[in-house]
């Protein structure tokens, strides 16, 4: 279902069924751009990582947001899906809420969406807009300034004060003699432009406490309010200051139902997405990498990532392999050792009945599917159901002795009594009856076909992870580094088997060329060196370099490339990944 800029409101409540009632979230973004251009390092540390992800936050923004929701039918014996679709573009519902964003976009990301078929126009016209939590409640308490009159005084410009004047003049003889004016009621004030209607607010609040200015279209309306009346429009102008900020707090309010549902959030290769959806729709991201961690769970306390699954769980290296992109997991699932759960498309929700791959709403639906396919397949792994018992043999009906129908008429009962050729009519008549009544009866029943799947919830009663997934709750996948993922609850753990060494010159130096280092590893397998820095930390020279497949055992290959380094230079020191990660986990530890 896509959801409108126009039909926003009037579709929450639909979103906030489909999220209240189901077993689990699953979402995904589409960006204006990825990460900042010109990074041509193949490892990083976790705080770089972080900070590269942050950046990325402050620079671009998510356009189009996809939701869906999974829920049990067991009746079904099924999975119903509900997927949405949204556009998000940062512009007003109301006229009054204006947060005047700066974006950028990247034409790698903008071309990609558009051979897609990305409608750009959709976005702009029809996207919705959002506030943050601090946005929010800077916009309430302008309004309840304006509302209370307690605005600072602006200056009064040279060639406006006869303005101003002349203003004053009228409504001081409106107040003295309200007949003399053709509208006794009230007196108006042609304005030209916002900066004179400010001033005659101003000049009303000032000169005039007991009288009322009201702004309408090209003019500014002054009229005295008894008690009643002004109560009344008190109430009408705090309605509107709240129908106004739910509006444009928008799409907000979706991540705000997310959340607080507590349900599990499900995403693929999904640390950047949760990176935008808190940075745009909460508050910018903390500086400090542990307190993003803190802060994202506290917003979404059980996030499952279906890469970082398929990559860790040995069963499902087995039954997948490598192949780790969402399409290629899609593709994978459809074998027939993937065949439970049976997932159905609920009926109002007809819109990914065919694929729209990379359209935020299908990537989500696909992200949500995959991951209850891999679930099942691990839990009946873990515990195989007991072998299907073999069909009995079906036994043959005898046939029924054939009684003339002269001897059905006069058949006597079991009791020996004769029945009558009317009471036969009338028992007749009652079984017609009764089977009339079955048939309807039946009929009003809706006809549901159960598919006959078997649910593994994700949550036990007590909303804890069941045993088969908590090893792989709130651990997303961090490409690039020496962790094994990125983990919200926990410090990380080291990939000693990353096929990766650090090097760097403790004199601070300047380190052998890539050449010179790429001619002294290339014999134990390819190799990438990654363009020498300089530690600002260490003031020292430093670089990575990072084998595809290493031939060889690491300590040993450390020996005989630190042996050959030294003979170009003598300060020169090589770790293993595991060995550098380590050292920096103390360091970030004391």
């Amino acid at each position: 279902m896509e959801i409108p800029r126009q039909q926003f409101q009037s579709k929450l409540p639909i979103i906030k069924e489909a999220i209240d009632e189901c077993d689990f979230i699953a979402i995904d973004t589409e960006l204006s751009g990825l990460h900042r251009p010109g990074g041509s390092k193949r490892l990083d540390t976790l705080a770089n990582r972080y900070t590269e992800y942050k950046e990325a936050t402050e620079r671009f923004m998510i356009i189009q947001f996809g939701m869906c929701t999974f829920t049990w039918d067991e009746k079904g014996g099924r999975y119903m899906a509900k997927p949405f679709n949204f556009y998000i573009f940062p512009t007003s519902m109301t006229g009054k809420i204006q947060p005047n964003r700066i974006f950028m976009t990247q034409a790698q990301a903008f071309d990609f969406l558009a051979k897609q078929s990305f409608d750009f126009n959709r976005w702009v016209y029809q996207g919705i807009p959002y506030l943050t939590v601090k946005e929010e409640k800077e916009y309430i308490a302008e309004a309840e300034r304006k509302l209370n009159d307690d605005l600072p005084e602006i200056r009064i410009d040279e060639k406006e004060k006869q303005f101003v004047e002349n203003a004053k003049e009228k409504i001081k003889k409106w107040v003295e003699d309200p007949k003399e004016f053709l509208d006794p009621e009230g007196v108006n004030i042609d304005t030209r432009n916002a900066y004179q209607r400010r001033l005659i607010y101003q000049e009303v609040r000032k000169s005039f406490p007991n009288l009322t200015a009201e702004g309408r279209s090209g003019f500014i309306r002054v009229v005295k309010f008894n008690e009643k009346q002004r109560k009344k429009r008190m109430k009408e102008q705090q309605s509107r200051i709240k129908k106004d900020c739910e509006d444009a707090v928008g799409f907000r309010r979706v991540i705000d139902m997310i959340s607080a549902s507590r349900k599990v959030v499900v995403g693929h290769n999904m640390l950047l997405d949760i990176c935008h959806v808190i940075s745009q729709f909460i508050q910018p991201l903390p500086e400090d990498v542990q307190e993003f961690k803190k802060l994202a769970n506290q917003i979404f306390p059980h996030m499952i990532d279906t890469k970082y699954l398929t990559l860790t769980s040995p069963d499902l290296q087995v039954a997948i392999g490598s192949g780790t992109a969402l399409e290629n997991l899609r593709f994978e699932t459809n074998q027939e050792k993937f065949k439970n759960p049976y997932v159905d498309m609920s009926i109002e929700f007809p819109r990914y009945l065919h694929d729209k791959e990379h359209e935020a709403g299908y990537d989500a639906y696909v992200t949500g599917l995959v991951l209850l396919k891999l679930h099942s397949y691990l839990e009946i792994q873990a515990n195989p159901p007991p072998p299907e018992e073999p069909e009995e043999e079906e036994k043959q009906e005898e046939e029924e002795e054939e009684i003339p129908e002269e001897e059905q008429k006069h058949r006597g009962n079991t009791d020996g009594w004769d029945i009558s050729d009317d009471e036969e009519g009338e028992d007749a008549a009652w079984l017609e009856s009764e089977e009339e009544d079955q048939i309807n009866q039946d009929d009003d029943e809706e006809d549901v076909y159960n598919y006959g799947s078997t649910r593994y919830p994700i949550l036990d009663e007590d909303a804890k992870p069941t045993s088969i997934i908590a090893d792989y709750i709130n651990k997303v996948v961090m490409v690039r580094t020496a962790y094994v993922c990125f983990n919200f609850t926990d410090p990380e753990t080291i990939d000693s088997t990353s096929d990766a060494f650090h090097i760097i010159n403790t004199a601070r130096k300047p380190l052998p060329s890539p050449n010179v280092l790429l001619d002294l590893f290339s014999e134990f397998g390819e190799c990438i060196i990654d363009t020498p820095n300089k530690n600002a930390e260490e003031n020292a020279y430093e670089t990575f370099v990072v084998f595809e497949n290493l031939k060889g055992e690491a300590n040993t290959i450390k020996q005989k490339v630190t042996e050959k380094l030294t003979a170009h230079q003598e300060d020169i020191q090589i770790q293993t990944i595991a060995e550098y990660s380590e050292k920096l986990l103390l360091k970030n530890n004391k």
